[in-house]
């Protein structure tokens, strides 16, 4: 297990603890037995797919609990009545519109923005929602399926099988496409909640005429896809 996965079990542990429940409490929750939760807890197993899903549906920050980091900005607001479908075509714009402003514009003030959102503008985009989320990120960053294997930590039979869709990443497979590439696990996930807190993040990296300027591009959207 890498080493820094640590920081997601004891954010998880934080979380559990910040809501007063027991290991009992949440893993009813989380639709598992509590000698598995207790398991995730140590980093002895992994929660699935679908266990991930349903910490994303509970009353905790699942968004800090992998990727450390929180939003609040008073921008979520806006996005906290989209579908998927919605915040995925935002978070695309908002990839698209960091890249003009820092890559074409040099606005240096856009670079944060610009490398976390770098490869999230690739299976966002509208034309491949539909798309094997997993192979359409390995196209995008020319990698081989050997070396995205080798850079999640699986073999590449595993591999071969998520792009089948014939399995899930588990929660360490989806914190390492966090951690090497920036793609929060609600992309993967297809969570609503958590998309609207990786937006709220995104938006924070930014000073508030940024922010202002990024909303206004996000808005003009609206009607298009409203």
């Amino acid at each position: 297990m890498n080493e820094s996965y640590q920081n997601v079990l004891q954010r998880l542990k934080e979380e559990r603890k910040r809501k007063k429940w027991s290991q009992e409490q949440i893993s009813r929750q989380l639709r598992m037995s509590q000698s598995h939760y207790s398991k995730v807890e140590l980093g002895k197993r992994r929660f699935t797919y679908y266990e991930v899903q349903y910490l994303y549906g509970l009353e905790v920050d699942a968004h800090y609990i992998f990727t450390g980091q929180k939003s609040g900005t008073e921008q979520e607001i806006f996005f906290s009545n989209c579908d998927y479908r919605e915040l995925n075509f935002y978070m695309h714009i908002l990839a698209y519109v960091a890249e003009y402003l820092y890559v074409v514009r040099r606005l240096g003030n856009w670079e944060k923005v610009y490398k976390e959102l770098k490869y999230i503008g690739y299976i966002t985009a509208p034309d491949r929602i539909n798309d094997n989320s997993l192979f359409a990120l390995r196209r995008a960053v020319e990698c081989s399926q050997q070396k995205m294997a080798e850079k999640l930590g699986v073999d590449i039979k595993k591999i071969r099988s998520m792009e089948n869709g014939e399995s899930l990443p588990d929660s360490e497979i989806l914190w390492n496409l966090y951690q090497f590439f920036r793609i929060p696990p609600a992309v993967f996930i297809k969570s609503e909640r958590g998309m609207v807190c990786a937006i709220g993040c995104i938006l924070s990296m930014l000073g508030e005429e940024n922010r202002e300027h990024a909303m206004a591009v996000v808005e003009s959207f609206r009607s298009v896809i409203s």
